[in-house]
């Protein structure tokens, strides 16, 4: 029960640390919105291999997720990230993106562990994607669909089946509406 207490203390703390100092960066981006062209980026995923968003353009949608061990509703979404890469890795690129707030490698290889996770996973050493998305807190999500446009901001575990073929579509039709999952309006998907 200590060693608990002791891990927790630790965490509370470094996110306390971590809090100050995100309050006190200037380097952080405006929020991306619905409608913009996601900003291109590559970086190294765990695996070892090369990230790079724009080669995705014209072959699928990307489903971006910024993320932390220590984030209580990240570890919750885990299970269904599984699920998605099982059922859609083929039509949807995931990358799951680890600020590097308070984290470390280790930590991402136990909750890789743990969580079984079958997904890719790249750490953002310097936060650099992390803020040139405008990321503020965690989970954070972004789906860019075949054209390299941001379709969805959260929420995209709940709609990915009923949007993936809109998402993917090389020329999209005109007046398609994004379907909504239960219980979230148009505006604000969820």
């Amino acid at each position: 029960m200590n060693s608990v207490i002791r891990f927790l203390r630790v965490k509370f703390t470094a996110l306390l640390l971590l809090s100050a100092a995100l309050l006190s960066a200037p380097s952080f981006a405006e929020p991306l919105e619905v409608g913009q062209l996601a900003p291109d980026f590559n970086m190294q995923q765990l695996d070892g291999t090369e990230f790079k968003l724009s080669e995705h353009r014209g072959e699928h949608s990307v489903y971006l997720i910024f993320w932390n061990t220590w984030c209580g509703p990240c570890m919750k979404k885990a299970p269904k990230l599984v699920q998605i890469q099982n059922e859609y890795g083929e039509q949807v690129k995931l990358l799951a993106i680890n600020t590097s707030w308070s984290d470390s490698l280790s930590e991402i290889a136990q909750f890789q562990s743990h969580f079984e996770t079958n997904y890719p996973i790249a750490f953002d050493s310097e936060a650099t994607v992390t803020h040139l998305y405008g990321v503020m807190g965690t989970p954070t999500s972004f789906l860019v669909d075949i054209h390299g446009v941001i379709r969805q901001v959260d929420g995209i575990t709940h709609t990915l089946s009923a949007n993936i073929t809109q998402w993917n579509q090389l020329t999209p039709e005109v007046d398609q509406k994004l379907i909504a999952s239960e219980g979230c309006s148009e505006e604000s998907v969820c």
